[in-house]
Parts: C-alpha cells; structure tokens; sequence
C-alpha cells in the first residue's frame, strides 16, 4: 500500500532524530526512494510535497509541530530532540566538498539556457586563465565565467530574417553568468556583487548555482531583496533534471551594453574576442558554422554519462 506524505515524513524524521524543513525532508526522502509511490507531478514537487506538510502542522491533532521558523524546522511532537545542539551544528556547517569544480557544471547551464524560452542562448565559456596578465588583483571579478547571446530571429523562415538584416539593426540579446556550486547565507553577498561587477556590462546577469535551497527563507528573502536592489538574475540548477532548472529571480534588463568593459574585456581575454567576432558573423542559414564556435550543448544520452561521470548526479 502506498505511503501518503504525512507517513514518509513520520519515517524520516523518526530515522533522523532531528528536526528538520519539509523541504530537506523531501529531498532525503529521494535519495531513500521513498518519494516514487507519492505520485508527485510538477516541476517542484518538494514545494507540493512541504505544502502538505505545512497544512497539517496546522491541525490540532497533527503529528508535527514547528520548533524553529528562520528555517522553519519540524519533529514530531512527543518527539526528544536537543534542538540547541543541532542549531549549534547547523551554524558551523561549511560549504560542501564536491568532487566537481565550477567548471564542471558550465554545461548544464549551456544545455539549459539553449532551450529554456528565457534565454534559447548561444554560451561561450570565458577561460580565465588565457587573460593577458596584469597587476595583481587588477582584473579581480572582471572576467564573467560565462557568456552568452540570443538573436531572437533565429527561428523565423529565412526571407524574413534576410529583411531584418537589410533593414534592421540584429535583434541580440548579451548575458553574462556568474558560475558557484553552491549558494548559503555566508556566502551569498560576496558572490552576488562578484556577479554584478563582472556582469554590469551586458544586457542581462546571472549568478547561478546548483540545487539552491527553497526552504532557505533567510537566503531566498536575501535573493528577493539584493536582485530587486542591484538587477542580476538567480538561476537554480537542477541536478537532477537540467531542463528544469529555475530562475529563482529574473535579470533586470539594460537597454545599453557597456562598450567601455567590453572594449576591456576583449583586449585582454581571447575567448571574449571570439566571442564578440562569433556574434557579429553569426548566420542563421549557415547556423552549423556559428554554432560550433560555440559551448556544446549536450544531448539526453551525453548529458546523462557526463553528469554521472563528474559525480554531480548519482
């Protein structure tokens, strides 16, 4: 017989003897396969799964009861916890070791913004490490990890795309993207304005990171606040499905790019360069030319054994 929510958090929490967010609750309760038999449809099915949860803490002869609300964390009641001991635990907790870099996940975004209708964008990846080298610190958060562009006439038929070329200035759009593996409370703002240093100068930019945590409330109220203030977007990767990653906040977009940076950038950075001749010489029938000056973007089959291969999905 299959488990309802309510049983599959019971039995977490009884397993882990702490309290804990529906939302962590969820994703545990994945990695266990207890969350196949819920039948969650959707494309965030945590949230589905944690909103349940929430109505029944609610009830007076529900099972849980809130112990702590910035996160908001749950235990069963009657349920002997040492909550003080676990809070302590929890603010010591460090950024997690993974056995994959920041570059190792430029693919995912490269496959997720190619198809997503936000973007459908050509990226390029920026290698630090060919700038012209310069004074120490100097180009400090100068240099996006990402970029990329959309021309928004890709996908009408050709003679009209041959009108806008003799009578219209190219419709793109320029993006700049910040790569981290993994956002926290401790580590946002410095991030964030890492983004929005090297980022200010296109049309629109994005810091993004894997798996980042919903039931955060401290860290989505930090999103809410500094993307309303400053601009730069937030994209959530999903590891588990990449075609479903999120835009947790959408970029403010700038009418004009900044040439002066970009002047900078292309100067010192080869691949910038590239980048810019790619966009200027870009050709919707001769698309097979453009595109492999691009970052590849990885099928289904390919990029399930990369994912795998780099240890960011088991």
């Amino acid at each position: 017989m299959a488990k309802s929510i309510i049983e599959v958090a019971k039995e977490i929490l009884e397993r882990k003897k702490e309290a804990l967010n529906p939302i962590k609750m969820y994703h545990i309760a994945n990695e266990m396969g207890l969350t196949k038999e819920l039948n969650l449809n959707g494309k965030t099915p945590w949230q589905s799964f944690g909103a349940a949860i929430y109505m029944n803490v609610k009830e007076a002869d529900s099972i849980f009861e809130v112990v702590a609300t910035k996160p908001i964390l749950i235990k069963l009641k009657n349920q002997v916890i040492n909550l003080e001991a676990q809070m302590e635990k929890n603010s010591e907790i460090k950024e997690p070791k993974t056995s994959y870099s920041e570059r190792d996940l430029h693919p995912l975004l490269s496959r997720f913004v190619s198809f997503n209708e936000n973007f459908k964008a050509y990226t390029k990846t920026i290698y630090h490490e060919s700038s012209k080298k310069s004074q120490k610190g100097a180009d400090k958060w100068l240099y996006p990890d990402i970029v990329g562009v959309s021309f928004e006439y890709r996908d009408y038929q050709k003679e009209l795309n041959r009108f806008i070329g003799k009578f219209d200035s190219l419709p793109i759009k320029i993006y700049a993207f910040e790569m981290k593996k993994h956002l926290s409370v401790g580590n946002f703002r410095e991030y964030y304005f890492q983004a929005v240093s090297n980022s200010s100068w296109a049309n629109e930019g994005y810091l993004v990171a894997l798996d980042i945590d919903e039931s955060d409330e401290e860290l989505m109220d930090l999103i809410k606040r500094l993307s309303y203030s400053f601009g730069i977007g937030i994209v959530s990767l999903s590891s588990q499905n990449v075609d479903e990653s999120v835009i947790l906040a959408r970029a403010r977009f700038r009418e004009r790019l900044d040439y002066s940076v970009m002047s900078e950038l292309s100067d010192k950075n080869p691949d910038f360069k590239k980048f810019l001749e790619s966009v200027e010489e870009f050709n919707i029938e001769k698309d097979y030319r453009s595109k492999s000056e691009f970052d590849d973007v990885l099928d289904d089959e390919r990029l399930e054994s990369y994912l795998k291969e780099k240890k960011i999905k088991g």
